[in-house]
């Protein structure tokens, strides 16, 4: 104890000094019984934790037995909650963040590339980032780690082979060392090929997205469980070859092939973006007192963010790049560097059913940009760079949860202290949710700085000082009406957008800001029907956008799958089905590769499109399988076209066989 204490107290006192600030008894894990004895979690014959197997006896290991936390519930004082490993069928098959996100995430047409929210999404928090998010979708979420408390070693196994050769690898493991002190792993790789261009099909050069992933997270907690560690580290390596869009096929001016999935790409196998994060987390917390702890979340994170292309002219030719670079016309390298310590520390505890936590976060951060060699000298570089920046915000947040935590209340309010001075400038964030079994309802206003990225940039097709640019005002209302019956839920929701300051990259992708305000709202719902072994889920919304000069939106979406459950020779568990993704036409924002970001076009609007996919999940035993079709209705009786753009110049995926395996071992 004296040693778990002694860690704290100097972590904690050098958090407090980094800051430059002072600023019911905690249960883990939550009353789960952990095994006792060695290295596999389940040693030991006492107490009937892990009883030792022979002939007579067997100890079952399985989803039951390995439980996982997320750090957001330890957080909120819901020590108690605990989840269990996904073994169902639903939804298996949908594995791509394209698919995760039941089609309200655009990519450029395969897995692997970079992509952006079809919708609005406010910022949930405050602090200036470095504003390149393409790969955001292929990066491990820090709500999404995993604390685990199992009982015994976990395995988890997946391969997927998807369309046009993308292939998926995933493997994670996790043990209890003993009952108070978990590790755990997980890793995988991501690659996908091209659609088209000029490549060969049996080597390098068809790959179009290369992703690794690893995530390495322990958990501990003293014996008298006042003191709690959570850790983490988070890696992400992104490389893909960029390629522009593909090049319409054309004879005499005229369109021979809307949809040339044969085509030439717009840029050559010579450009390549490339990503690199680092990320370690650390929680913490001690309990002076029933319902008085004193916690620190702390992250450092690094990103590096390169673009490279040696052959320029063809990229010029075809339209990709603006006409004339500003320092090199035969190639293009750029380096993007980005450091940020974020370090939160305060008091946080429950009281008579009530939930608090009151910090103070520190952020020392800073973006570097290397951009083209000049063309007298390839070793000097045009450099640019922020100053070292510190940020103090001091935060507020409350909660009431009722004994099923499905019901409560929360408020919540954020200020940077760092311009608090002009209140008119500073970032602010306030915001107030009620969630019943009756409705969800709730307010969010948000006020955030300008992203780096737009404020400074030097590059060999690009040059923006936008230090003027004003902070950006986002206030939402939201609120959901959940209808339910036994076997049914259908679910009305809305969402209503004020937004101010709204900073956006216009036709020729570079930032602006517009200075008047506009009102963008969204009308919808969410259903899931269960009618004996039918299955329908689905979601549609309809948006109407005030001002579609500056945010394009398709104005009716819908998103949905059917499915049909039955059981073969009492183990094979089938479940056959199709999905559908409808999109009416709109001017979609085009994709600038140099910055990695989307920008508004008008010269090519979307057309409406519907997309069908037939899959069928299976499982035998715990081990699961999926098979998938993806775009069954291709020239189906002359109704549906050959292909489809997902992003102007991209097609989306072709007619395609995925299919995949999943297999969890306990043991």
């Amino acid at each position: 104890m004296r040693i778990a204490l002694s860690v704290f107290v100097g972590l904690f006192f050098c958090s407090l000094f980094i800051t430059f600030a002072s600023f019911a008894q905690v249960k883990m894990p939550g009353g789960i019984r952990m095994p006792s004895g060695g290295g596999a979690g389940g040693g030991g014959a006492s107490g009937g934790s892990g009883a030792i197997l022979d002939d007579s006896t067997k100890q079952i290991y399985g989803p039951k037995t390995t439980l996982h936390y997320y750090e957001k519930d330890i957080l909120n004082n819901r020590d108690s909650v605990r989840y269990r490993v996904d073994t169902l069928l639903k939804n298996f098959h949908r594995w791509s963040p394209f698919d995760k996100s039941w089609g309200t995430l655009v990519d450029l047409g395969n897995t692997g590339t970079a992509s952006r929210n079809l919708f609005f999404q406010p910022r949930e928090d405050i602090g200036p980032q470095l504003g390149m998010r393409a790969y955001d979708a292929y990066a491990i979420h820090p709500d999404d780690v995993q604390y685990f408390d199992t009982r015994s070693q976990h395995t988890e196994l997946s391969f997927i082979s998807g369309g046009r050769k993308t292939a998926l690898g995933h493997f994670a493991y996790t043990q209890n060392v003993h009952a108070r002190f978990n590790f755990g792993l997980r890793f995988h790789r991501l690659t996908s090929n091209k659609q088209y261009g000029v490549y060969s099909a049996v080597n390098s050069e068809s790959l179009l997205g290369q992703n690794w992933n690893f995530l390495a997270h322990t958990s501990f907690f003293s014996k008298d469980k006042k003191y709690l560690l959570l850790a983490h580290y988070r890696h992400m390596n992104q490389k893909t070859r960029e390629q522009g869009g593909v090049m319409p096929d054309t004879a005499n001016n005229v369109v021979v092939d809307p949809y040339p999935y044969d085509g030439t790409a717009r840029i050559s196998d010579d450009a390549n973006s490339w990503e690199r994060r680092h990320v370690f987390h650390l929680y913490q917390q001690y309990r002076l007192a029933n319902g008085f702890q004193v916690f620190q979340q702390g992250d450092y994170q690094s990103i590096l963010n390169r673009y490279t292309d040696f052959d320029v002219q063809t990229g010029r030719n075809n339209g990709a790049y603006p006409s004339i670079p500003l320092y090199n016309a035969d190639s293009t390298r750029q380096h993007i560097s980005y450091k940020l310590f974020d370090n939160k520390v305060g008091l946080k505890g429950k009281i008579s059913g009530f939930n608090y936590r009151a910090y103070l976060r520190t952020r020392l951060y800073g973006m570097k940009g290397e951009s083209q060699p000049s063309s007298n000298s390839e070793s000097l570089f045009t450099t640019y760079r922020t100053r070292l920046r510190f940020d103090n915000i001091a935060g507020l947040w409350l909660g009431y949860y009722l004994k099923d935590s499905t019901n409560y209340v929360t408020a919540e309010g954020e200020v940077n202290l760092a311009n608090i001075t002009d209140f008119g400038d500073a970032e602010i964030k306030l915001k107030g949710e009620i969630n019943t079994r009756w409705g969800k309802a709730g307010a969010q206003f948000i006020r955030t700085a300008p992203d780096l990225l737009t404020q400074r940039y030097i590059g060999n097709h690009f040059v923006w000082n936008n230090t003027s640019f004003n902070p950006t005002d986002v206030l939402t209302l939201f609120g959901s009406l959940p209808i339910k019956k036994e076997t049914s839920e259908f679910t009305p929701e809305i969402q209503i957008h004020q937004i101010g300051n709204f900073i956006y990259y216009d036709t020729a992708a570079t930032p602006q800001q517009l200075s008047r305000g506009f009102q963008l709202i969204r009308v919808g719902a969410t259903t899931d029907i269960q009618l004996n072994k039918w299955n329908l889920s689905g979601r549609a919304y309809f948006s109407k956008n005030s001002n579609e000069n500056v945010l394009r939106i398709p104005q009716l979406f819908g998103s949905g799958q059917v499915s049909f459950d039955f059981v073969y020779s009492k183990v094979l568990f089938v479940q056959l089905g199709v999905s559908a993704v409808y999109r009416s036409s709109y001017f979609a924002d085009a994709y600038m590769p140099v910055t990695q970001q989307f920008h508004l076009q008008n010269d090519m609007k979307l057309q409406q499109r519907v997309v069908l996919d037939a899959f069928a999940n299976l499982r035998i035993s715990r081990v699961r399988l999926f098979f998938k079709m993806a775009y069954i209705n291709k020239e189906i009786f002359g109704v549906f076209p050959n292909g489809y753009y997902i992003t102007p110049g991209y097609l989306g995926m072709t007619r395609a066989l995925s299919f995949g395996i999943n297999w969890p071992l306990f043991d």
